[in-house]
């Protein structure tokens, strides 16, 4: 038996090329101490990084002064993500250690809705700026009466949020945890499109009050492709998984469908080996969906995501894209090797002092 197998695809994850991956607890990968150093713009080769996975340490034999080495739970905080971490914490059964950590505390507002919001279930037909938030709706957006009533969604003519429409977050209890704020007026729109409230996003899932975690689960890039699709869709507000909704998956395991914008390719396969990496033992509950490339709108503009596939092809063209899901294929893997393996992340400031690595 492999110890700490179950970090070996956070590991790839970060670092891809993985010497010794689910053989050996030993594992050997490119130093980004040395690519830093060295001012290299791609790995050099060597594999100077050694990786115990049973002893959580690691260590550069390169690397002298200063020495690079120390704890797995250090060299994964440093060079992956949020994510990385945290799902390295719920293997390891370890908490943040903040003697170690320089914390800068993020401030976050506690959310509710704008006072000035007017749902458009009780909005006034006959007033006409009731009618043009209405109307880039219904005839701009092309979202139905139906999810504007399901997803209670309203609007606001003044105020912080005046001219935009309020697209809510409700949680497991019903209350108010997020919402999106996207103008509808034209000014507005080129500036500032979207204007939502300083809060923890990594903290939610959003509408997760309205998710059946017995049945597939969509992830999609905004709340416009959430819009899009009949039910069970969840917005990542980005490119990136919460750490919130990456406990949620792993605690359930419910099937997954992963269909992000075009621009977002490599995003989605990075996210497919990240889900992988919680559902070890049940790997075909994840598929990818790769929105069709190649078609137009009406005026000639590539179609580049689900939200203006189903405004142009409507949603047949929707559905047909959902039955292409998929598990990877070859060309995925390469496609994800053309971009930087890694990362330095400075969220946190570490010293090499007192470092509790040994040679092994």
């Amino acid at each position: 038996m492999i110890r700490g197998q179950e970090f070996h695809s956070i590991i790839q994850n970060i670092f891809i090329d993985v010497n010794g991956i689910y053989e050996s607890e030993q594992l050997q990968v490119n130093c980004p101490r040395c690519q830093e150093r060295d001012g290299l713009s791609h790995p050099d080769g060597k594999f100077n990084l050694e990786i115990n996975t049973k002893k959580r340490l690691y260590r550069c034999w390169k690397c002298e002064e200063p020495k690079f080495s120390g704890s797995l739970g250090k060299l994964i905080r440093l060079y992956g993500t949020n994510v990385d971490y945290e799902l390295y914490k719920s293997f390891a059964g370890v908490f943040h250690d903040y003697n170690n950590y320089d914390d800068i505390e993020q401030e976050y507002e506690s959310v509710k809705l704008p006072d000035e919001m007017i749902l458009f279930s009780q909005m006034d037909e006959n007033d006409s700026d009731h009618f043009e938030a209405y109307n880039y709706l219904v005839n701009e957006r092309k979202i139905n009466k139906e999810t504007i009533l399901k997803y209670r969604l309203g609007f606001c003519l003044t105020g912080k949020y005046g001219r935009r429409i309020i697209i809510p977050s409700y949680d497991s209890n019903g209350d108010i945890n997020y919402f999106v704020a996207r103008s509808y007026d034209k000014i507005l729109k080129k500036k500032k499109p979207y204007d939502n409230p300083k809060s923890n996003k990594d903290a939610i899932i959003f509408n997760e009050g309205m998710i059946n975690w017995d049945s597939t689960i969509y992830i999609v890039e905004g709340v416009f492709e959430m819009l899009s699709l009949p039910s069970n869709a969840i917005p990542l507000l980005g490119k990136t998984i919460s750490i919130t909704l990456i406990n949620k998956l792993k605690e359930l395991k419910p099937n997954v469908i992963v269909i992000l914008d075009l621009d977002a390719e490599k995003d989605s396969i990075n996210l497919i080996h990240l889900l992988k990496t919680i559902y070890y033992d049940c790997e075909e509950k994840i598929k990818i969906v790769i929105l069709p490339k190649g078609l137009y709108d009406e005026n000639g503009k590539p179609i580049k995501d689900l939200d203006e596939l189903r405004k142009n092809k409507g949603n047949d063209g929707v559905i047909k894209s959902l039955r292409t899901a998929r598990d990877l294929i070859t060309d995925d893997y390469f496609l994800n090797k053309l971009q930087k393996p890694y990362e330095y992340r400075p969220r946190r400031h570490y010293s090499n002092t007192g470092s509790n690595s040994q040679q092994y």
